[in-house]
């Protein structure tokens, strides 16, 4: 073969190497969607079993704490061995937490196996995004991330039916380790092809931080408590000041300030992911208990949101933004489409309480059509702008910020977990105390997702810091020029 030739093929082969590992990590993201439901539709049917129906706020804390003891390690420990030989090693735990569950007689053993895959889960949450950064060329991880929506379109389809199914079938406990065959044959793959595409560099720099995991595990811990009690709240507000304190030291300088450039980037996600999955945690309860809606009403419901949020986070993956302005655009009008979403739903709970004159909305059938159509606005903005978000922080800016691959993925998880636990905590605290209110609960809880769409504008300002730096690099040049 000519040296010619050579040349010709080493492209092609490194294209199909790249298309098997996209391939490979979209379905490992599909088995987890659809373990994700799996996971959801068992609990109860494992506490009946083993007798732990006191066991929820156990398991929740549990598996949250050991998946933030172990998440802020992750590039910490790219810096020191591959994405490959952390996906062999940490795989195994995951399997291993699995079927321990599965085989588990008593609640604490079922819960000592959750508690394990989940510290796998913590640090393969970063070590899947750096692998995608580094191994895959721009336009395929856009593919990938675009892809990542279909994923979970598919899944919202797809994983219920086999939890009902395999929860009915063969029981809870083989559906905990039927789908590990399918799940091993991708990973595999994935180390397969990342040995032969990943060209991150481990120098061993990066330090373990392991005082900041222990304070992030102990603060979501603690935050837990919040609206449990008077004390116990002033202890889970501790717990969230803890989180932040800690979470300061991991994600890059300045990311909490809004520093412009990618600090305020990735702050827009955390504060993205923050309010989408504040109203999340709540939009089902609102729904059942002040609309009187069934439980099939609120499949629909919550089906309608994350299929918008698909629909459109898969066409910005496709046609993503090629500049600030086209991503600031993007950003207002998710900020839009989340404020009018929460201001529907705000709308809905006032008609479904009487409070809004009868000539806007007659009876509690329009107040529910208002729910479905405002969390499916919400879902609308959080696909507008969450795939250009990734982005924007894992492409390397065209001057140096000091924020490495790893850091960058690593802080884009960070930010979203951050985020979703101290808001989420904070909403569903507040509507259980809202509603053990005999009278006005339906103004209280209408004010909980005001407070969420006014949140949800902060976005704007954000995304133009997004770009400042860079915007003011130009400006200089210019003026020395």
């Amino acid at each position: 073969m000519t040296t010619r030739s050579v040349a010709h093929a080493e492209p092609r082969t490194e294209a199909r190497s790249a298309a098997v590992l996209a391939a490979a990590l979209l379905l490992v993201e599909l088995v987890a969607a659809c373990q994700s439901y799996l996971t959801t539709t068992i609990t109860p049917l494992m506490a009946q079993d083993l007798h732990a129906q006191d066991g929820y706020g156990l398991l929740v804390a549990a598996t949250q704490a050991a998946m933030f003891l172990t998440m802020p390690l992750g590039a910490a420990l790219l810096s020191r061995w591959s994405a490959s030989q952390m996906l062999t090693w940490l795989t195994p735990l995951v399997v291993v937490g699995g079927v321990l569950s599965a085989f588990a007689p008593t609640f604490a053993l079922f819960v000592s196996g959750r508690v394990l895959a989940a510290l796998a889960a913590g640090a393969l949450m970063t070590v899947s995004l750096s692998a995608l950064a580094t191994a895959l060329p721009a336009a395929w991880r856009r593919l990938v991330l675009a892809g990542y929506a279909m994923v979970w379109l598919v899944a919202s389809l797809v994983g219920p039916v086999y939890a009902g199914w395999a929860s009915s079938a063969i029981g809870w406990r083989w559906s905990l380790v039927a789908y590990l065959p399918l799940f091993l044959i991708a990973r595999a793959v994935v180390i397969v092809r990342l040995r032969q595409l990943d060209r991150a560099q481990q120098d061993g720099r990066d330090p373990l931080g392991l005082g900041p995991a222990v304070g992030l595990a102990t603060g979501v811990t603690l935050l837990s408590l919040v609206g449990t009690s008077v004390p116990g709240t002033v202890v889970g507000i501790a717990g969230g000041a803890l989180v932040l304190a800690a979470a300061a030291r991991i994600l890059p300088a300045g990311t909490l300030v809004a520093r412009p450039g990618r600090p305020a980037t990735i702050l827009l996600m955390g504060l993205l992911c923050a309010v989408y999955f504040g109203g999340h945690a709540v939009v089902a309860i609102t729904a059942h208990d002040l609309i009187g809606r069934t439980a099939g009403d609120l499949a629909l419901l919550l089906g309608l949101g994350g299929a918008a949020w698909s629909v459109l986070g898969m066409v910005c993956g496709r046609w993503p933004a090629r500049d600030h302005t086209a991503y600031l655009r993007r950003v207002v009008g998710a900020a839009g489409l989340l404020a009018a979403g929460f201001a529907a739903l705000a709308l809905s709970l006032l008609s479904a309480a009487s409070l809004l004159p009868a000539t806007l909305l007659p009876s509690a059938t329009g107040a529910w059509e208002l729910h479905l159509v405002g969390w499916a606005l919400t879902g609308a903005g959080m696909g507008l702008a969450y795939v250009d978000t990734l982005n924007r922080v894992l492409d390397e800016p065209t001057a140096p910020d000091g924020i490495g691959t790893h850091v960058a993925a690593q802080a884009l998880v960070m930010a979203e977990v951050v985020g979703t636990a101290l808001l989420a905590t904070v909403t569903a605290s507040a509507l259980a105390w809202v509603l053990s209110a005999a009278t006005e609960r339906g103004v209280f809880a209408a004010g909980v997702y005001l407070a969420l769409g006014m949140l949800a504008l902060l976005l704007i300002p954000l995304a133009w810091r997004s770009e400042q730096v860079a915007d003011l690099g130009q400006v200089g040049f210019r003026r020395r020029s």
